[in-house]
């Protein structure tokens, strides 16, 4: 399935080859904070996501970010029923990280 990681796990993790980190906030949201070295243009709700799907490697470890951890977790539970194995999302997201 997937995995909740803190703040600390995040910023250990994204400086493996083998880690994305895919923002799947909008692009509004983006722009006011940006998470270090994390893909954008995946929005949730947009469509986007689903979209660029094909851009993602099944092989690679994926950490799904976004504002409160929610939409994150949608993007795992997508991603695993799709084949997907190393999931990863950023509990609590841009409100847990900011605390």
């Amino acid at each position: 399935m997937f995995k909740n990681i803190n703040k600390e796990e995040y910023l250990e993790m994204i400086q493996q080859p083998d880690v994305l980190a895919i923002d799947v906030r909008s692009d509004e949201e983006c722009a006011a904070f940006q998470f270090p070295n994390s893909m954008q243009g995946f929005c949730w709700n947009s469509g986007a996501f689903y979209d660029r799907l094909d851009e993602l490697d099944k092989e690679k470890k994926i950490i799904l970010l976004c504002r409160s951890g929610s939409r994150s977790m949608q993007a795992c539970l997508f991603l695993a029923s799709n084949g997907f194995e190393h999931l990863y999302n950023l509990e609590g997201g841009l409100l847990a990280w900011q605390n």
